[in-house]
């Protein structure tokens, strides 16, 4: 009989010399899945065409190519007709997917564009909404004009996809968004890496305007958590404020500054709203632009990304992936004015707020970023600033050089309990108005300490609108 001791040294030394994948462990290097090799490759790749759908989308043409190979001497050339989300689909699938951490692919295009790749597991499903999204595996990547290598994770939280609670691998699909007629990509060396994406970026710096402070953090949003968390002990609940009650504490701080600054205006700019003008204080201002859009994971939720929600009355106004865009011209206001003050006004739907998003119960902060992208009202969203001219990254959380949105905060403070919230905007105008930075608007963006549902320039009633108070010294 072996002895127990001896039982296990033997277990132990065979464990050793058995192959890594008899042992179950992951394979040593990276899998070719499509290499669009063999002269019939294409033949396994169909337009993708959705039973039931009231409406399709135009038929991609799917031919090989020997532009854009990077194995190889061919490539999988997808040529198409138009539409939103034109799809090349193939049930010739590979069952590896389970064992590998990240997706690779080579992409050529001939513009700057957005490309996607889906997995569909036997219990996925299709369409919108929470429970669909997570049953699938999709990824989008911005691209460049030229060859592409498209890197994207394959691991999920909470048992997503890829998962094997999903069953077997049932088909797999590349889609463009909104391709112009007649434009074709080119795509080879689809293949699995048992190595992990590589890590993000260090922290940012994100500088405070109109003070010495700065925050460092993983992006926009953990940066505007860290401010929270830096402040929260001077944190107070906050008297709710009125429209009136603004209005009336502005102009009385008008009169007050008139006193030293003889030639001192007062501006409301909202639109609807005359006399902010001084020059023309008959004309109405509609120098608001506004635009929600959501930038929420995961990937495959890419349908809702790209809706764009310019022309809604109200929109919801929380984190920096679910928060709006705004935009007010500062025209009337001569360059290098002197800004004595200015506060920035939102007017919630409603004064009810969700237990654990109170702003009267505990600190919570809210910031302005200022965007550095021309953006377009009614064509943002999560992955363009207008039509055809592309975020360097979803939602445009780019960062490093030449990022989406610049690494600092306009303004910042708490939100308030009931309908209308105000923060300090000086020091917003003053960076938008001493000529040295293009006004290209903000995001306001929170730390999910609050959460709201405000009104829009579209409101129907005229003070439910955001407006911006300014005091200035006309230059």
């Amino acid at each position: 009989m072996i002895r127990p001791a001896v039982r296990r040294f033997l277990i132990l030394a065979l464990a050793l010399l058995l192959p890594p994948l008899a042992r179950g462990a992951e394979p040593a290097a990276e899998k070719h899945l499509y290499d669009f090799e063999a002269a019939d490759d294409a033949k396994a790749w169909s337009p993708l065409v959705l039973p039931g759908a009231k409406e399709q989308e135009p038929p991609v043409k799917i031919d090989l190519s020997t532009e854009g190979s990077a194995s190889g001497k061919h490539s999988l050339k997808l040529t198409f007709a138009g539409g939103l989300w034109p799809t090349a689909t193939t049930a010739q699938i590979s069952q590896d997917w389970l064992a590998f951490k990240t997706f690779k692919a080579t992409v050529t295009v001939g513009r700057p564009c957005v490309v996607g790749f889906t997995l569909l597991q036997e219990k996925s499903r299709r369409g919108d909404g929470w429970d669909p999204a997570i049953s699938r595996w999709t990824t989008t990547a911005f691209l460049h004009a030229g060859k592409n290598e498209v890197v994207a994770s394959l691991l999920s939280p909470n048992d997503y996809a890829v998962h094997a609670k999903w069953g077997k691998a049932v088909r797999f699909e590349i889609f463009m968004y909104a391709p112009h007629a007649g434009e074709s990509i080119f795509v080879d060396a689809i293949r699995l890496s048992p190595e992990k994406q590589a890590a993000a970026p260090a922290a940012d710096r994100f500088a405070i305007e109109g003070t010495e402070w700065s925050v460092t953090g993983n992006g926009a949003a953990d940066a505007c958590r860290q401010l929270g968390r830096n402040l929260s002990h001077l944190w107070a609940r906050p008297e709710p404020l009125t429209i009136a009650g603004i209005e009336a504490d502005f102009r009385a701080r008008h009169e007050q500054f008139k006193k030293r600054y003889p030639k001192a205006a007062f501006a409301i700019l909202r639109d609807g709203e005359t006399g902010y003008d001084p020059a023309h204080p008959e004309r109405v201002y509609a120098g608001w632009k506004d635009a929600y859009w959501t930038s929420h994971g995961p990937a495959s939720d890419f349908a809702e990304r790209a809706k764009n929600r310019g022309a809604s009355a109200s929109h919801e106004v929380f984190m920096r992936h679910r928060s709006p865009l705004m935009r007010l011209d500062l025209a009337s206001i001569p360059a290098g004015s002197n800004i004595l003050a200015a506060q920035l006004v939102l007017v919630r739907t409603s004064e009810k707020v969700l237990d654990d998003h109170d702003p009267g119960r505990r600190p919570n902060m809210w910031v302005a970023q200022p965007c550095n992208r021309p953006w377009a009202e009614y064509e943002v969203n999560a992955f363009q600033y207008a039509k055809d001219r592309f975020w360097r990254d979803i939602g445009g959380m780019s960062r490093g050089d030449d990022p989406d949105f610049l690494p600092r905060f306009l303004a910042f403070g708490p939100g308030r309990p009931g309908k209308v919230n105000a923060w300090d905007f000086t020091h917003a105008v003053r960076f938008w108005t001493d000529g040295k930075q293009a006004n290209r608007g903000f995001m306001l963006h929170g730390d999910a300490g609050d959460y709201m549902i405000a009104h829009t320039r579209e409101a129907r009633e005229l003070r439910d609108r955001p407006a911006v108070f300014v005091i200035y010294v006309p230059k």
